[in-house]
């Protein structure tokens, strides 16, 4: 989205009252009526067709006040006089429009500015300046000889100037001929094609004219443009989908209507060609960096072809690469002398920046070029630029592309906001370094596991070049016998599962439900029985071939069926690693990512030219020989890629860096790591057409059949600028504004002055907005990370250690670290002792000499003990954890109060001045509803007992959102229970009698799984019919396969990808007439409004599960006086913040995932987004640490140890679930009910659980004290 600086003033607005405008009428129809329109001062030929006469005055003034110069140069004398207008003529040999000729004119026909030079532009025969030019040399000897007459006879008493002898306009010529209605024909270019940006690189501007008039032209024409729209900050801009049909003015006739599709139909053909050529130059610019390099010839930038770095140098000798990757050498780091000079330092910096895409699209796309002042301004641009001519993309290559600035401004801006948004910060920086130094250091230190994941990724190609052709395969394959023939071998291999056979009894006794009742209303007809006793026979077959066939090992798991499907072995990613493994070749996870944190930081180390091993050592702990030899190695091939911090945010710095970040990652097999640099071109779908009012008039007024628009106050449109002037004329002469405002006002906005039509033209998305909501008035200013560091400098602990002076806090500091050692060693003794996977077998060997019907009193003692071992091994573990937190966060404040003790005292100065209190936090009223985000309070008018209920929701993949409801009784238990750690049993269950044993076991909860949302919304019906048109239509399916030979991504060169390129833009073509054909779109208009409806749905179901939990409560006692109900609870809904799935890299899910469920809540209830922190990690009933239930398996003939990780187990003895024997807990339902409860603590106390909580100074004192009064109301009213 982009931004005006200043909103384009509207001379004519839309007000739905007396807004008659006239019909578009073509060209044609204009030249006829002119005639017959009357002369006077209101004569619409005057206004539109004196432009040129004033244009002509104008030139008139200029040459006199040239002329009357040159006199007073002279001084009266002839002969001086003479020399002066031979010189004037001298000069005239270079045309040049005299400075403010355009302006004058402008003032003489009261016009704008602009509209005077969009006129001349697109009207004139000739350039001005060349008009200019022949009227100079036809005139200038007459008016000299006339001037010099004149002034001879009044030199006494009048002054020389152009009254002396005025000179008329020109006579009846090519160039002074009255303007005349453009005619129906081919079109000529609109107007002189300049660049959509500003350039904001110092020097020259990137305007393509080369004179004076061209370049105050071009410039105020680019400014008046503007953007696409006119944004306005303090307001929310939306989109709303229509369809053309029902916002076309009913009123057109049908043949203008016809001119009107076909002019917009060749708009989106031809801006779709230019977005394609201009990501295609964008990547060969971005290519080339892995042909050659920049070097200085003579102090010049000049772009040398040269082999690139070899990636085999990053890897052990040897290593074979992935035989999907064609990259085998990769960009060479920028020498570092190239920076020596600032000019070219910050030229480089330009480069896929505002100025360089300005320049970028003069020089390949502009109808004149680009300056060549401002290419000499600019030589690192200039010099990558020529590097592509050996390509055969030379200057102007792709100048034919008929569209009109605006246009070619609307494209651009929308690339180049996709690559503004994609390089925000340096997140793909910081990604593939931390991705590219886990690769190789996995690579070099744990070649065991490196092999093995070769292995697999070989299989798995195996199997997809194996399956590929035969269609996707059943979620729950048949057996051979079962449901005829089978057409997918592949089926008959996998065992038949028990799951495979539960599905189809649940199938087959549906049918039989079904044919019992229409037996029921038809008894006559035999037809049901025989069909109800096939429908049986069918699951008695597959009963008996489920018992039968081959089992596979099942997964021990601790979860319901209900619950998280346990990952197969196969798929784990994680494994814990035990010691024996570790002290093999390979490595562990958590020492490869110590290296990858200490190569990190040295190579983002400004201070380090060139690495040692004594650097590493003084990082790394327990440095052995091998770990040091190889992070040496890497650092130093690395560390010419890596730019200084404070250039980190460029672009260009970083992109030899990304590049070979990328080819490596390729070229071992770590794809999934691999980020975009760029934005893709896409070929098989148009790119839709932004239609903004300067859009409209340019399709509207190009090629045959031209049509003319007409503002309000009835005048004609004659140009871009009037256009931009009018918007909602310009809209009007094609939409029924009344019908848009209708549109925008169902969705609760107004109308914005933007459209943007759909390949197809079936579906128009306007843009509307709406005034900002107001928050919470919290201090924004700065970053997320800014906002962070101040909060951190404000702590009470910080502080207080910034009052010390700096030797008793490095006495702490040293004392602290000293802690740490020694808690590490602990943990490392504590961890061999605790292992849940053999205490887990030695209690099932134990279980298994169990015999029954005799006393096993020391047996029961055993396995007891096992199991109290295991628990206090376990808690010790955690103790110490938490004991190193607490140390480390200590430390983490000392270093923090001692580095800024400065900012500390001028922060807390301003704190104590400004005060918040709780009647500043917003409330959350009765009956309100709204997505929530920061502090909150309920109203004190709502009775949480009665008014609301409350839900918690977290967030996934598989299963997008889980959700559970409790109400205020089930709050108050586990508030309890915090607020009463550490009773004995006796004590915890009077407890839990207090309130319900039924609190013991997680609430039922509510799933929306990925599934649920493609079949539903109908995204699985769409892709079936798109298969099934595919297969009937086997060109396209050559044509896509000779798109998927002929990849972009496996383009290693600039020629390549242009070769490339090339066969994907011939195929592009056939595949957009497939894809946005007649019934395509009219299946996805359908399936957008389908996926509204569903997603309502989905939504509403959920908050009717939400609302049932107090139902019986709500629907009042039985017998007198339960015919008043009381009112329905409204529920409070708080959702996780994170795990949305937005920009998830993980492969093989669908990703409906986003904020969409919660914005739909938002508007009919209240929603509060709740921090996940830690929330399923924490046992909700002791508040201590969860672990994974974990077992040991044998796989492929070695013994290892596998989680589960749908579940987790609470180990605490002290725990009331230990008692009682419900310590194992479903993983997302557990943190759905964490998630609820911490939103509720907020809206309650503004504070959490300290186990939730983020602030490690909030402490359980602190928090139970926020809580007594609750607590104590609560129980007065019980006791009433």
């Amino acid at each position: 989205m982009s931004r005006r600086s200043k909103p384009v003033q509207q001379q004519t607005t839309f007000t739905g009252v007396n807004n008659e405008l006239p019909q578009l009428r073509s060209r044609e129809s204009l030249k006829r009526q002119i005639s017959d329109v009357p002369e006077g001062p209101s004569s619409k030929k005057t206004r539109v067709h004196s432009l040129r006469d004033y244009f002509n005055q104008s030139m008139v003034n200029h040459l006199n006040s040239m002329v009357q110069n040159a006199w007073k140069k002279s001084k009266g004398d002839k002969a001086k006089f003479t020399k002066e207008v031979n010189l004037l003529k001298a000069k005239s040999e270079t045309p040049r429009l005299p400075s403010g000729t355009l302006k004058d004119a402008a003032n003489l026909a009261h016009c704008e500015h602009h509209e005077m030079i969009t006129y001349m532009n697109n009207n004139g025969e000739k350039l001005n300046k060349f008009l200019w030019k022949d009227f100079f040399d036809a005139n200038v000897d007459n008016v000299a000889q006339r001037f010099q007459a004149g002034h001879a006879a009044t030199s006494s008493s009048t002054p020389a100037g152009p009254s002396a002898a005025p000179l008329q306009p020109m006579a009846a010529g090519p160039s002074s001929a009255p303007f005349q209605p453009m005619a129906a024909g081919p079109s000529t270019p609109s107007m002189p094609f300049t660049s959509p940006f500003q350039s904001t690189a110092a020097g020259p501007s990137t305007a393509t004219a080369s004179s004076d008039d061209d370049d105050t032209s071009s410039e105020t024409t680019i400014s008046e443009i503007g953007s696409v729209f006119d944004e306005d900050p303090t307001k929310d801009y939306r989109t709303c989908s229509v369809t053309m049909n029902k916002i076309l003015r009913a009123d057109l006739p049908e043949a203008i209507k016809n001119i009107i599709f076909g002019k917009l139909n060749d708009a989106t053909h031809r801006s779709t060609d230019y977005a394609l050529n201009y990501y295609l130059v964008l990547h060969l610019l971005l290519l080339k960096f892995r042909d050659g390099t920049f070097a200085l010839d003579n102090q010049t930038p000049v772009f040398r072809d040269a082999p690139g770095f070899a990636i085999a140098r990053l890897l052990p000798a040897g290593y074979v690469k992935s035989e999907h990757c064609n990259v085998t050498h990769s960009a060479l780091p920028i020498p570092t002398a190239f920076f020596a000079s600032t000019n070219l330092a910050q030229d480089f910096d330009l480069l896929f920046q505002k100025s360089h895409l300005a320049l970028m699209q003069s020089y390949f796309f502009g109808v004149r070029g680009a300056l060549e002042s401002s290419l000499t301004a600019h030589p690192v641009q200039k010099a990558l630029f020529q590097s592509l001519i050996p390509c055969n993309v030379t200057p102007q290559k792709y100048s034919a592309h008929g569209l009109s600035s605006a246009e070619c401004q609307n494209v651009a801006n929308k690339i180049q906001t996709n690559i503004g948004n994609m390089w925000k910060g340096n997140k793909i920086f910081r990604h593939l370094l931390n991705k590219l130094l886990h690769a190789l250091l996995s690579i070099h230190l744990a070649p065991d596991r490196e092999a093995q994941r070769q292995e697999a990724m070989t299989k798995r190609d195996k199997g997809k070049s194996k399956d590929k052709g035969k269609g996707k395969e059943r979620a729950t394959p048949l057996p051979p016998s079962v449901g005829g023939p089978s057409t997918t071998q592949s089926a008959s291999i996998k065992p038949f599962t028990r799951n495979a056979f539960r599905n189809i009894r649940r199938g087959e006794t549906k049918k039989i439900n079904s044919y019992q009742a229409k037996k029921e209303q038809d008894p006559s007809n035999p037809k049901w029985d025989s069909k109800i006793q096939h429908c049986q026979s069918r699951i008695d077959r597959c009963y008996h071939l489920y018992k039968n066939s081959p089992r596979s090992i099942e997964t021990p798991s601790a979860v319901d069926d209900d619950d998280e499907k346990v990952v197969s072995v196969e798929d784990q990613e994680e494994e814990e690693e035990n010691e024996e493994a570790q002290a093999q070749s390979d490595l562990s996870r958590r020492r490869l990512r110590v290296l990858t944190a200490v190569c990190r930081d040295l190579l983002l180390d400004d201070g380090i030219a060139a690495c040692t091993e004594d650097h590493i050592k003084k990082l790394l702990e327990d440095p052995q020989q091998p770990e040091v030899d190889c992070c040496l190695n890497l650092i130093t091939r690395l560390k010419p890629y890596i730019p200084r911090k404070d250039a980190q945010n460029s672009l260009a710095r970083v992109l030899p860096f990304c590049l070979l970040a990328n080819d490596t990652l390729g070229f071992t097999g770590y794809n999934k790591f691999q980020r975009k640099l760029l934005p893709d071109p896409q070929f098989t779908h148009q790119y839709p057409l932004s239609l903004s009012a300067q859009t409209i008039y340019y399709a509207l007024d190009r090629g045959p059949d031209r049509l003319i628009m007409y503002s309000y106050d009835g005048s004609v449109l004659i140009s871009a600028t009037k256009a931009n002037q009018n918007k909602d004329a310009c809209y009007n002469s094609i939409f029924d504004l009344n019908a848009v405002q209708q549109v925008c006002k169902s969705y609760g906005l107004t109308f914005a002055q933007h459209m943007t039509l759909m390949p197809g033209l079936k579906t128009v998305r306007i843009l509307g907005c709406r005034p900002k909501k107001a928050t919470y008035n919290e201090d924004t200013k700065g970053d997320k990370q800014q906002r962070w560091t101040k909060e951190v400098l404000q702590n009470e602990i910080v502080v207080r250690e910034a009052q010390k002076d700096d030797d008793a806090i490095n006495a702490d500091i040293n004392e602290a670290e000293e802690r740490v050692k020694v808690l590490k060693e602990e943990l490392k003794s504590a961890l061999k002792e605790f292992d849940y996977a053999s205490f887990g077998q030695k209690i099932k060997d134990k279980k298994k000499t169990w015999i029954p019907g005799v006393t096993n009193n020391a047996l029961y003692g055993e396995i007891q003990q096992l199991k109290i071992d295991r628990n206090e091994a376990f808690m010790k573990t955690q103790h110490i954890r938490q004991e190193m937190r607490s140390v480390r966060q200590s430390l983490f404040y000392m270093r923090t109060a001692k580095k800024n003790k400065s900012k500390i005292r001028e922060l807390n100065a301003a704190k104590s001045t400004a005060t918040t209190t709780a009647e500043d936090i917003p409330a959350l009223r009765r009956g309100g509803h709204g997505v929530h985000i920061g502090p909150r309070r309920l109203a004190q008018d709502i009775d949480i007992d009665n008014d609301v209920v409350f839900s918690g929701t977290d967030n996934g993949f598989v299963t997008m959102t889980e959700t559970v409801a409790f109400d205020a009784k089930r709050f108050a238990f586990h508030l309890d229970m915090f607020c009463h750690q550490g009773l004995d049993k006796e004590e915890q269950a009077a407890l839990v009698a207090k309130h319900d044993p039924a609190f013991l076991s997680l609430p039922p909860s509510y799933k929306i799984k990925a599934d649920d949302v493609d079949f539903r919304c109908g995204y699985r019906k769409a892709r079936l019919k798109l298969e099934r048109r595919k297969r009937e239509n086997p060109h396209i399916r050559q044509l896509e396969q000779a798109s998927r030979e002929s990849s972009l991504k496996g383009a290693d060169t600039a020629q390549s990808y242009l070769s490339r390129f090339s066969v994907q833009q011939s195929n592009s073509g056939a595949l957009q007439a497939f894809y946005d054909s007649p019934a395509r779109r009219a299946e996805n208009r359908y399936l957008e409004l389908h996926n509204k409806t569903q997603r309502n749905k989905i939504c509403a179901s959920e908050r009717q599960f939400v609302a049932q939990h107090k139902k019986e409560e709500s629907s009042g006692p039985a017998g007198e006086g339960s015919s008043r109900r009381k009112p329905k609870p409204k529920p409070i809904m708080m959702i996780g913040d994170s795990g949305l799935g937005v920009g998830s890299t993980i492969k093989g899910y669908r990703r409906y995932g986003g904020t969409w469920k919660q914005n739909l809540q938002g508007g009919n209830t209240h929603v509060c987004c709740t921090s996940e922190y830690m929330t399923s990690q924490t046992c909700m009933y002791c508040f201590s640490k969860l672990t994974h239930p974990t077992s040991k398996q044998v796989v492929k003939g070695k013994v290892v140890t596998k989680k589960v990780p749908g579940a987790f187990v609470c180990l605490n003895p002290d725990c009331v679930l230990q008692q009682f024997g419900r310590n194992v807990f479903a993983r997302d339902k557990l943190s759905a009910l964490a998630i609820g409860l911490s939103g509720v603590n907020q809206l309650l106390f503004q504070a959490t659980f300290p186990q939730l909580s983020r602030k490690f100074s909030d402490t359980s004192t602190d928090f139970i004290n926020k809580t007594a009064s609750f607590r104590s109301g609560r129980e007065a009213r019980a006791s009433v």
